[in-house]
């Protein structure tokens, strides 16, 4: 989720492991070498300086798709996305405009919408989300909005000072859930923790942030282990400050999150990343496909029966409206078509956000804009994958077959994760370790 700051320290940061696949296309290798030059955040250093992105680009739509097999063919648009990607960047604070926005759309995140079909998109996807969240609340009670319900709902949190083993223990069932359910393998050995999330320099997410298991080495027994890092609670805060924190840790938040942070997201999607044998889907990531596989599997365990209540089930479609919220207020803002202030305002008065809150998710998207349209955007991809794969697979489908083979393809634009997952599927799934 954007407000957990999802940490991904990919394996170019720490040299995890040696390059897995056979020797390829001279040309292309010595392209992804430059693109890898500038890493996840690490930047280049003095002895490897980075490239021009242009120049990169240049290069790379020089070499004869001819010439490279289907994988090589894969990484080379993926290359292109990440390159693309560099050049629609714009000054923090400047809006990218109806043209690069839509230019990132299309050759960035190889989406089938403009900035005007998204915009068109986005509004139909909150109004329809809105509509369960109606028919979800007459179920419950017709007396009741679904807002109130929601607010009802937010009322119900862990005791205070056992926020951390409350969060650790809906963790442990999300992995059982997933096992028992059989979603999907878990590639390696593994655990996943949830710690006491340090402060640190700048701002602060207000309820923590996800680090996946290539940011520290694996324990002596070969155990990978990912940190979800949880603010705790503070009585010596005031009272409004201790009521904030309390909204917003319930135990619905808690349910509907675990499994987009842990299993089976972003800590599992991290275990079959750093196990590619495509050194550029081994060390690069895109949010459209990372965060929405989060958001993904938000849905994935509502579907499978996770969640123990109706009213956390209309908790979960809330939190699925603030990611269709996102869409509009990334595209709104980033083209004119709506203020900060008119994204602040959908996110309070539609979605049921704080203000301060809302302020805050808002300004991170002026901060990084075409980044949290990936969840909801990105989800919306993987089941019409789902969708498809199943009417191909027929009898056979399992949602284990789907999930291992989504996986282990990696982390790009769902278009080019479906060109791979569609291509003649003759590998057989990932086996459980």
């Amino acid at each position: 989720m954007a407000r957990y700051t999802f940490v991904l320290l990919l394996l170019v940061s720490i040299g995890l492991t040696a390059d897995q696949q056979p020797a390829g296309h001279a040309g292309l290798e010595a392209v992804i070498d430059a693109v890898m030059t500038r890493g996840g955040r690490g930047g280049a250093t003095a002895a490897t300086p980075s490239s021009d992105p242009a120049d990169v680009l240049a290069r790379l739509r020089a070499i004869d798709p001819k010439e490279l097999s289907f994988d090589e063919q894969i990484d080379r648009r993926f290359a292109e996305t990440i390159l693309i990607g560099r050049l629609v960047v714009t000054p923090a604070g400047k809006p990218m405009g109806e043209a690069a926005y839509s230019r990132m759309l299309r050759e960035q995140h190889l989406l089938p919408y403009d900035a005007a079909g998204l915009w068109t998109y986005a509004q139909s996807q909150f109004d329809a989300t809105v509509r369960e969240l109606e028919a979800l609340a007459r179920a419950i009670d017709p007396k009741k909005t679904w807002r109130q319900i929601a607010d009802e709902v937010k009322q119900d949190h862990p005791e205070p000072m056992r926020m951390i083993e409350a969060h650790q223990e809906i963790v442990d069932k999300a992995r059982a859930h997933l096992l028992a359910k059989e979603l999907m393998a878990l590639p390696v050995r593994e655990i996943c923790t949830v710690v006491r999330r340090v402060p640190t320099a700048g701002n602060n997410p207000y309820y923590g942030n996800f680090s996946g298991a290539t940011a520290r080495p694996p324990a002596d027994n070969g155990t990978w282990r990912g940190e979800w890092h949880i603010n705790p609670f503070d009585p010596t805060w005031d009272q409004v400050r201790q009521r904030d924190y309390l909204t917003e840790h319930d135990w619905g938040v808690i349910y509907v999150t675990a499994p987009h942070e842990t299993y089976g997201g972003h800590h599992v999607q991290v275990l079959y990343q750093m196990q590619n044998p495509r050194r550029l889907r081994q060390r690069q990531s895109t949010s459209m496909f990372s965060e929405g596989w989060g958001l993904y599997n938000e849905q994935l365990f509502q579907e499978t029966g996770f969640l123990p209540t109706e009213r956390l089930h209309l908790r979960q479609l809330q939190l699925k409206l603030w990611r269709n919220a996102r869409v509009i207020y990334d595209v709104g803002m980033q083209t004119g078509r709506m203020t900060r202030d008119q994204a602040i305002t959908l996110m309070t008065d539609r979605v049921g956000f704080l203000r301060w809150a809302a302020e805050a998710e808002v300004d991170s998207a002026l901060a990084r804009p075409g980044y949290f349209i990936g969840y909801f955007m990105g989800m919306s991809e993987i089941l019409k994958m789902r969708e498809e794969f199943k009417q191909r697979r027929g009898s056979a489908f399992t949602l284990k077959d789907f999930h291992d083979r989504l996986l282990r393809i990696g982390s790009m634009p769902p278009a080019l994760v479906r060109e791979v997952l569609m291509h003649p599927m003759t590998a057989p799934a990932s086996r459980d370790r």
